[in-house]
């Protein structure tokens, strides 16, 4: 597989980033975007201002699958469970 030459073209035949081939494997901006709630603008714009991992090869921001899975952890957000109120004896 060869690097895209447009910013935004996608490359055939991705591996997904929860596999083993995909854990070290680097996705442009475009290609990342698939997989989170994010525009290839924005995670470039988030990567600049180191906001979110990424890989800067020569100027350039690209996401492997652990960059990846670490910015779904990031933005996972669990829902709030209020602690049961503790009954004294009166």
């Amino acid at each position: 597989m060869s690097a895209p030459r447009a910013k935004d073209e996608m490359r055939d035949n991705l591996p997904a980033p929860s596999t083993p081939e995909g854990e070290l494997f680097h996705y442009t901006p475009a290609e990342a975007a698939y997989y989170l709630p994010f525009s290839p603008r924005k995670l470039r714009e988030m990567a600049y201002l180191w906001e979110i991992p990424h890989v800067n090869n020569g100027n350039r921001v690209w996401f492997s699958g652990l960059n990846i899975r670490a910015i779904t952890a990031q933005f996972t957000r669990e829902p709030f469970i209020a602690p049961k109120p503790v009954k004294t004896a009166a």
